[in-house]
């Protein structure tokens, strides 16, 4: 954790035995560098948007979930698209509504 946060990263969280680092993008190279040089096993490496925390918007109404459920499922089927993110915060109950 010391040598990724040394390197320049952001943050690193622990869970299940493996550390997630979380760093800028400009400074992803470098950390990514720092780790493989210590030789530590590395499962996965990219560059991923992240949501800002505090940004999610509520969606309280199931028609509207269910709208929006739909079109990042035709998103994530169309060959030209590589990821689809979203910031969608559904509540519990719009949940239950849509599984019934």
């Amino acid at each position: 954790m010391e040598l990724a946060l040394e390197a320049g990263a952001d943050d690193v969280k622990q869970s299940d035995g493996a550390h997630e680092i979380l760093t800028a993008t400009e400074d992803y190279a470098t950390v990514s560098e720092a780790v493989s040089e210590k030789g530590l096993e590395t499962i996965e490496s990219g560059i991923r948007y992240l949501p800002i925390e505090g940004t999610e918007v509520g969606v309280t109404d199931a028609e509207h979930a269910q709208k929006i459920m739909k079109l990042i499922d035709l998103l994530e089927d169309d060959d030209d698209v590589q990821s689809v993110y979203t910031n969608m915060d559904v509540s519990d109950e719009v949940v239950a509504a849509l599984n019934s």
